[in-house]
């Protein structure tokens, strides 16, 4: 009697490529008279999976173990993003690690900035050489209803007059002026070192594509009440919003 030949074992067909993430391409952003460039996606959350970290060459972070699928989401397209606009400017980093108060640690000799909104993520990076602070986001529509639910914590009454008087749909402006306030926390962060509030950063002025504020109140040795900062803006075809804050290096 002879033993029975052991079954033969079929390999798994190869799984289909992800489409996690779509239309990713490098973006370049026009403002303070330079060019900034980067890199920017859209992603699938339903096309989401743990397995997607190993296949981008991105770290899983130990602050998303408990996260969910979404948020996992959001993360891996950013650091995706990061990975490739460092590219582009010669910089490379095993990963693009979360700091103590959950900000990107960048590579030395790097200003950079991510911001996800929606299914889209953006990640702009240049040399630090002549940069102090770089700061970017992106929003999606804010329509009125939303706009009424945030304005109180976005901005004072004053603000909103000027709101109201500078654009033809306020609450497009509303979330220009979010938006332009996220970007000045992100570029200024470096120097703050702490969260601070919108109430930290008072619109002044709003020009086409620039909005101008003043600070409210001394935030650090260099970010003192009084000084103004520029944001530039850009409203997208669907209504949604993309801001960037750009800190010379005095000198």
């Amino acid at each position: 009697m002879t033993a029975d030949a052991p079954a033969a074992v079929r390999p798994e067909p190869p799984r289909p490529p992800s489409r996690f993430l779509c239309e990713a391409g490098d973006i370049e952003v026009e403002a303070f008279g330079r060019r900034f460039g980067g890199h920017a996606c859209r992603f699938d959350v339903a096309a989401y999976r743990d397995e997607l970290f190993a296949e981008h060459a991105v770290a899983f972070a130990p602050q998303l173990e408990r996260a969910v699928p979404k948020r996992r989401s959001e993360f891996l397209a950013g650091r995706v993003c990061a990975g490739r606009a460092l590219a582009r400017i010669g910089a490379t980093a095993a990963t693009v690690a979360i700091g103590r108060d959950r900000e990107p640690l960048w590579p030395p000799g790097v200003a950079a900035s991510i911001t996800h909104a929606g299914d889209r993520a953006l990640c702009v990076a240049m040399p630090a050489a002549d940069t102090l602070g770089l700061g970017v986001d992106i929003e999606r529509p804010m329509d009125a209803r939303r706009a009424a639910d945030i304005r109180a914590v976005v901005v004072d009454a004053a603000e909103w007059a000027l709101i109201e008087a500078g654009f033809a749909d306020p609450a497009a402006g509303l979330g220009a002026v979010f938006s332009a306030k996220e970007s000045l926390y992100k570029a200024l962060f470096a120097q703050v070192r702490r969260v601070f509030g919108f109430d930290a950063m008072r619109l002044a002025r709003i020009e086409p594509q620039r909005l101008e504020f003043v600070c409210a109140e001394d935030l650090a040795a260099g970010v003192r009440r009084g000084q103004r900062y520029a944001a530039h803006y850009r409203f997208d075809a669907d209504g949604g919003v993309l801001s960037l804050v750009w800190l010379p290096r005095p000198g």
